[in-house]
């Protein structure tokens, strides 16, 4: 069994829809696009890539931590990550959007179509 990534596609739909990508200073992970349309901005994450042969949990905490630094630097209040993998998103993460307001979308091939139509 295989997990298909749907992000591209639905970034590029976003993208079509008059979304702009923006550069933020300092981050240059190209899975990780800052989206701008007008004076709101979201985040996408194609993937999350990680050393499989070392120990993953602190890669990913460690992401997930400079994913926050990209949020409080462009003030995006919506989140956009690739959905139906087996490795949890980290407890302080969610917290952290939950304190702050932020939305977390998880976008797989099963969400697909309730979000594709997503116009912010």
């Amino acid at each position: 069994m295989i997990k298909i990534n749907v992000m591209r596609t639905f970034l590029n739909r976003l993208r079509d829809r008059g979304w702009k990508n923006i550069n933020v200073r300092g981050y240059t992970d190209k899975d990780i696009q800052v989206l701008r349309r007008g004076d709101q901005s979201i985040i996408g994450v194609e993937n999350i890539n990680v050393d499989a042969s070392a120990d993953i949990r602190p890669q990913i905490d460690e992401f997930f931590k400079s994913l926050i630094e990209i949020i409080e630097r462009t003030n995006a209040k919506e989140i956009f990550l690739p959905g139906g993998g087996d490795i949890p998103v980290p407890d302080f993460f969610e917290e952290y959007c939950r304190a702050n307001g932020i939305e977390i979308h998880y976008v797989s091939m099963e969400s697909y179509r309730d979000i594709v139509n997503y116009n912010g």
